[in-house]
């Protein structure tokens, strides 16, 4: 009976830690890749690899000091460039614009684990797999803006390259919460993705509740 009594109340000790949660974040994201596009005629190379804002959220299952966790996060990356021409239509202005744009949409499943520094502060750290969609778009044309009535419209379209695919990665994250009320965490994370495609580290800013 005393056997029994106590495996009990261990079963009933493990349940209190085990719990789900569910979590929003955003903040900014820098990829490296090898996507971008050249228009010959105008001499100019486009290769939209600089930082960008990032938003995303994940729900997860924690038990004691693990867990696991599946996240979404968009983010993307541009590139352009402008140069003004001398109009040949009177009362217009005249520019020649140039477009590039790498979106993605990732998603993550990792192995959680928490470390509670004390009552109100914990580190999180995962690893874990992703699976992420990139699309590339590029494109040039020429802007006739009029000078009095601001009506614009656009010739000379040139598309540029244009690609879409996806490929699996692998995630690694560290981050650190803490507890403003009983459920509820804020917290900041670090994290470097990797896969046959880009690569992408990004800084987020989150907020998560532990039902």
């Amino acid at each position: 009976m005393k056997k029994y009594l106590f495996l009990l109340m261990a079963a009933t000790s493990t349940n209190a830690f085990a719990a789900p949660y569910v979590g929003l974040e955003y903040g900014v994201t820098n990829m490296s890749h090898d996507y971008s596009s050249t228009f010959s005629q105008d001499n100019v190379t486009l290769n939209p690899d600089d930082s960008s804002s990032a938003f995303g959220g994940f729900v997860g299952y924690r038990f004691n000091d693990f867990g696991l966790e599946l996240g979404y996060k968009k983010f993307e990356s541009d590139d352009s460039r402008s140069q003004m021409l001398v109009s040949d239509k009177v009362g217009y202005t005249k520019e020649r614009e140039w477009d590039a744009d790498l979106d993605a949409s990732q998603f993550t499943f990792k192995p959680v684990y928490f470390y509670n520094v004390n009552e109100k502060l914990q580190l999180k750290t995962g690893l874990g797999l992703t699976y992420t969609q990139y699309k590339f778009d590029s494109s040039a044309n020429t802007e006739y803006e009029n000078d009095l009535t601001d009506h614009e419209y656009t010739t000379d379209y040139v598309p540029g390259n244009s690609k879409s695919e996806s490929a699996l990665g692998v995630i690694a994250s560290v981050g650190i919460e803490y507890m403003v009320i009983p459920n509820l965490a804020l917290g900041a994370s670090a994290s470097y993705q990797a896969d046959s495609v880009a690569n992408s580290t990004s800084f987020m800013l989150s907020s998560a509740y532990y039902f």
